[in-house]
Formats: C-alpha cells, structure tokens, sequence
C-alpha cells in the first residue's frame, strides 16, 4: 500500500489555506429525508377491497369520533381503529377497518359515512366484527388532500387519474451555509424543498348520531350529513341512513375551507381566513348568515350557547403567524362580534363543556381552561409531554378524549386544576 507522507511545514499551509476556506465560505451538513412518492390509478384504488381486519396496532392517529360506548379513531389514509370504551379506564381495540384515503368520519344510527380520497363509501357497522359495505359516492369530495396534504383537484376542477397513496423515504445529507439555520422538519420531496410541521396523523352502535371534534370535516344534523371539501359544502338527506341522497348541487364556500361544527341551527364553518355561519332552515340547502375574517391561519370552531370559541395558528399550509384564541358572541347570526382574545402557543382542536374549555396546543401539551364568560377565561392547567391535536368532551360525564401524536388519551377532568389521566393507546409504529 502506498502511502504518502507529508512534512510539517505543507501540514500547516494546508491547515491554514482550509481555516480561511472555512470561515469565508463555512457549511453544515444536516440530515435530511428524501420521499419518493407511490401513486395508485383511481380504477385500482376503488377496486381494493374494503374489509373488516382483526384489532390492530395503531400506528398514527387521526381524527375522533365518538358513538355510544365506542371510539372511533382514523389512521390516516389507512382506515379507521374501532374502540370498545365501556370501561374508559381500560378501552379494548376491537376491529380495524380498511379503507384507503380515508381521513374523515361520522355516524347516523347503525351507518358509518367515511370518505376515501374524493369518494363517500357508506358502511353498516351494526356489526363491528363485521362492517358491511353499503354504497359509494364517486368523486363528491371535490378538492380534497392526499397523504402530504396537497390538494387533489385543481382550480378548473379536473381530478387526477392517479393519487399519491404514500411514500418510500431514504436518509440524505445536504449542506448549507452556517449562517443559515436548519429548518428542523425540512425534507426533499420530488426533487423540491418542502417544509412540514413536526406535529405531523358482534355489537350494537347504538341509535342516533355521534359526536366528532374541531377538526371535523364532516357534521350531521336536521337528518343530513354535511362534508366540506376546499372550497364546497354538500349535503345530504340521511333521514334514511343507510341511503343517503346527495343533494343536486354543493354550496359554494369560497376557498380555504377546513372544518365544519354543527349546533342547534346552524353551521359553523372554520377556513384559513374566516368563519361562516349558515343557517339550517333549509337542511338542503344550508344559506349564508355571516362572514368573520381574520388573518390567514388555521381556524377550527366549536360552539357553546350564544359563543363561538376559534383557535388562529400559525401552520405549514395556513401561512399564519399568530397563536391565538378568538371568543364571538354568536347571538345574531347575521353579526357575530368578537368579545376577546388570548394569546396561545399553537393552538389546534378545542372542545368546550359547560364552561370548561380545552385547546390543544401542538407540541406544547394539552390546556385546560375555566371559561365562565367571554372575558373571563383563565388557565387551570396544562398537561404537557403530548403533542395535543383534537379532543372530544363527553358532555355531562367530566371526561375527555384526545387524539396526540403519541396515542389516545382519556382524562377525568372533574378537577380542571388537577385532571386525572384515565388511559392511554400508545401508538406503535
């Protein structure tokens, strides 16, 4: 082997010609990612089987659902976990439904309405070790997000033939000036710099319908199920459930839009730029009642008595840059007005529970708030070591479901000052 040896005096020209390289032109190297996406054509993924699986693991959680004694938890684009809560101190993983694109879900009756992609599938779960595909529903979705969260239509309204499903990912290293800080969720995707948010996923049902969180796209009420896509709210008359009939025509929202909160007679619509309010006269036809705009942030709404309670966040895709909670005296449909602001960290899914009013703040952990007046809301105690994404209170029973990126959890919140961890599903990846 041949080696070369250098004297002393070349070492010290080389060490102090590299010291001036350095610090003239001084690079990091960081680790990153490199996803490789794998798309499936539209034909392919409406011919895959949707079937009731044994229990499994879950792997990322999504949205929540709440029906009688069972909890319905969403994996993203995957299918939806379902849980036997009989005994919130120990919930029992009971089945799993496949259902690919899958993001959204809710429950009228025996009937389960789960999207899947821009598809409606309609599901009989009176048999939860048995689900029963009913009826699909193609392309009613409109504008809807695909597994990184990019819009699947476009402006002129055409669809994609094929739709991103997933991602294969390898390890890379890229190399930046020192002066530059590294984005700490920064990735390569599709040879193109993306940034994301390090937050980023045989028994009875019962009668009636169920109960979802703030970060729902779909809502029931007056007999219908409502879905929001992008830009478009569609209705549908479910007066019988298991055969749902779409309304002719969607209504027309405007862009941005993100989520949907039924109470009493109207509905509350969150968009990264404004709250809605429709009205319900017209189950069908929903009609415009107000506006309330606000900087481009994220923006889910619930609603308690005559007062809308809307989380502003900064995001990846909302473009924000403020943490706030915004407090609406809703009263007159036609004139909502802002009675107060507080000041968040990152504020995500809120619930709200005679009074007691909980927000999700991300990475920062899980708030508990007395809000007995618009202005007269006040901390009692936060819950941290979880990155909070949504919670659903059961109304009367002091008790909380959250969906966080580490698993579902239960608290007893019969102490807003001292709330009491009942149980938890880890996720296992």
């Amino acid at each position: 082997m041949r080696r070369t040896i250098l004297s002393i005096p070349v070492i010290v020209v080389m060490l102090l010609a590299l010291s001036g390289c350095v610090k003239e032109n001084c690079q990091n190297i960081t680790k990153a990612k490199i996803f490789i996406p794998v798309y499936k054509g539209l034909s392919e993924i409406r011919a895959a089987a949707v079937q009731t699986l044994p229990a499994r693991d879950i792997a990322q959680t999504g949205k929540i659902y709440v029906k009688g004694k069972y909890i319905l938890v969403n994996e993203p684009f995957q299918g939806i976990h379902i849980i036997d809560n009989s005994d919130p101190r120990a919930p029992r993983n009971v089945s799993f439904l496949n259902v690919m694109g899958n993001i959204d879900i809710a429950v009228q009756d025996n009937i389960l309405y789960a999207d899947s992609y821009r598809d409606l599938l309609v599901f009989d779960i009176s048999n939860l070790n048995d689900i029963r595909f009913v009826k699909r529903f193609d392309d009613v979705m409109g504008y809807s997000i695909d597994a990184r969260g990019r819009w699947l239509g476009t402006p002129g309204g055409q669809m994609r033939d094929s739709l991103l499903v997933g991602y294969t990912e390898r390890d890379t290293t890229y190399s930046h000036p020192c002066e530059s800080p590294k984005g700490d969720d920064f990735v390569l995707y599709d040879s193109q710099s993306l940034a994301f948010s390090s937050s980023s996923f045989k028994a009875n049902a019962g009668s009636g319908a169920g109960k979802g969180g703030s970060m729902a796209r779909f809502a029931i009420a007056k007999e219908h199920l409502y879905t929001v896509d992008f830009s478009r709210l569609q209705s549908y008359d479910i007066s019988t459930p298991a055969n749902p009939v779409k309304a002719p025509q969607p209504v027309q929202l405007g862009g941005g839009v993100e989520t949907i909160f039924p109470y009493g007679d109207y509905l509350y619509i969150g968009s990264t730029a404004a709250m809605h309010i429709y009205d319900l006269a017209d189950p069908n036809v929903p009609a415009r009642r107000s506006t309330v705009t606000h900087i481009r942030a994220c923006d889910p709404v619930v609603v308690e008595g005559t007062t809308a309670y809307v989380t502003v966040r900064t995001g990846t895709f909302c473009q924000g840059n403020v943490n706030e909670l915004q407090v609406y005296d809703v009263r007159d449909a036609d004139r909502p007005v802002r009675m107060a602001t507080y000041q968040m960290l990152n504020p995500h899914g809120l619930g709200i529970d005679n009074g007691k009013l909980f927000i999700c703040e991300g990475g920062h952990g899980l708030r508990f708030l007395n809000a007995p007046s618009p202005d007269k809301i006040s901390p009692a105690s936060m819950q941290t070591g979880l990155n909070a994404y949504d919670v659903i209170p059961f109304a009367g029973e002091n008790r909380l479901l959250v969906s966080a990126v580490e698993g579902i959890y239960q608290y007893d919140y019969t102490s807003m000052s001292n709330p009491v961890l009942l149980s938890r599903i880890a996720v296992k990846k």
